[in-house]
Parts: C-alpha cells; structure tokens; sequence
C-alpha cells in the first residue's frame, strides 16, 4: 500500500522557522554589541581584532559615568518602592470596590502603557518646567514612577485577582477588623506579585532614557542618558562595555524575578487560590 504524502508536512515547520527569525533579529544587537565591548582597539570593531578588558576599565575609572551609575541606582531603588506601593493601592481599589468611573480611572491608570514615551517625557517636561522640578531628582523619579506603576498595578492586580476572597472574608467573620485581614491573609499571598513588581520598576527605571532626557538636568545624569550622550559625542567602546553590564544587570533581575516569584508561590502554597 502507497505512502500517501501530506501536502502541508513541508509547512509544519514554518511557524518555527519565523520564530527562529524574529529571535534572531531581537538577539543579533547583542551578539554585536558584547564582542564589541571586549575589543582592545579604541574604535568599535567587530569582530574584535584583540580581545581585551580595558574598556571596563575605563568605565570604573572615569567618574562621570560611576557618578550616573549612582544617580540611576539611586532612582531605580525608590522608583521600585514608590511603584509598587501605588500599584498596589490602585490595584487593591479597582479590584474590590465598585465606584463610578472606575472604567475610566483603571483607562488613565494604563495610560502610558499605550501612549508614546515622548508624549508622556514632554508632557512631563512642561509640567515640572512649571513648578521649578526640571532637572532634579525629584522630576526624574516622579517621571520614572509615572512610566513604571502602571506595571506593578497589572502584575498586582493579576495576582489579586487568583486570591480566594472567601479567605479574607473567613478573617472578617472571624472578628478581624478589614485592614487586619488584608494585611495577614492576603498580602502574604500577592507577595509573588509585589516582588515581581518591584524588580520590574527598578529594571525599567534603570533603563529608563526618553524621560530621563527630558526631565534630568547636568547634576541628574542616569546611566541610560550617559549611554546616548556618549553616543551622540565620544562614541568608543566605554559604551558596548557599559550596554554588556546593562544586559547582565537585566538577566539577572529578571532571573531572581523568576526565582523569587516560584519560591514565594510554593511557600504560600496553593490555599490562596480560587477554586
């Protein structure tokens, strides 16, 4: 008896194929870019002709950029505390109250997820130019919270929403006052979220550089706005070394997110659940 062939076999692998594309494209940046950063000459070569660490180096020994290393950890360090604690109000009031206009407030809330980084950087441009913010610390983490809480309301609130409410209300009936039962039944078991929240609002806001153009001022300088002033002026290697330490920073967050998100979920166990 023949074989019969399917028409569409040679198909199957198409999918993969545009998968195995685009991942390329996202990836080939960084197989340019972290070569790049170990090459001994003082132009950007790649391949790089001599291997060599001097531009890491260069980067501990010159002060201006330790200095925006600083100013950027220093932000992303309150940026992720701030974001978190208001992504957690705001998920916390559009998940369990029934207001007028909630629609609306959750539509401003996600905001500038959808609109453009430069409309939200130049809006908040003129408003800080306004009130005497512009180029402050200040300005740079008000901007940078404003980029990142919605995020954490997301990630918040989809962890509220797997939470059993009946276990909270069991609290209430049992005598506990509503602040009492949120703060020991169900903070413990949205912590997965909360710390993924953090780690996502300290990641952005390090990486950060359309608000951080618009917003940060001579004594502000972030790491990102170091990165495109260098571009813009002194291109040299400092920047591959400086991006290749960026993108370990950023796989490592997002590693220990992951990690932290799975130990904190098999200690809260699987009773916060709805079933």
């Amino acid at each position: 008896m023949s074989r019969r062939l399917d028409p569409f076999a040679a198909t199957r692998f198409v999918p993969w194929l545009l998968v195995g594309l685009v991942l390329f494209f996202l990836a080939a940046p960084l197989l340019v870019v972290i070569p790049a950063a170990f090459n001994d000459s003082s132009l950007l070569q790649f391949p790089p002709r001599a291997w060599s660490l001097r531009w890491f180096e260069a980067y501990f020994n010159d002060a201006r950029w330790i200095a925006a290393t600083k100013v950027s950890f220093e932000a992303a360090l309150v940026v992720a505390v701030l974001s978190t604690v208001f992504g957690l109000g705001t998920a916390v009031v559009l998940d369990r109250f029934i207001f007028p206009g909630r629609t609306l407030v959750r539509a401003l809330v996600l905001a500038p997820l959808i609109a453009p980084v430069v409309v939200t950087a130049v809006g908040l441009y003129v408003l800080f130019l306004h009130i005497g913010l512009s180029g402050s610390f200040a300005a740079l983490v008000i901007g940078h919270t404003v980029m990142t809480f919605p995020y954490a309301t997301v990630v918040i609130g989809t962890s509220l929403a797997e939470v059993d409410r009946r276990l909270e209300n069991a609290a209430v009936g049992l005598g506990a006052s509503w602040p009492r039962a949120f703060c020991e039944v169900t903070l413990p078991l949205i912590r997965p979220g909360l710390v993924v929240a953090a780690l996502f609002g300290f990641l952005i806001s390090f990486d950060e550089v359309v608000v951080a153009i618009f917003v940060t001022g001579p004594a502000t300088f972030t790491l990102p706005r170091r990165i495109w002033e260098g571009i813009r002026f002194d291109l040299n290697p400092t920047i591959a070394a400086v991006a290749t330490m960026l993108v370990f920073l950023s796989a490592v967050v997002l590693l220990s997110s992951e990690l932290l998100r799975r130990m904190l979920e098999r200690r809260s166990g699987a009773s916060g659940r709805a079933p």
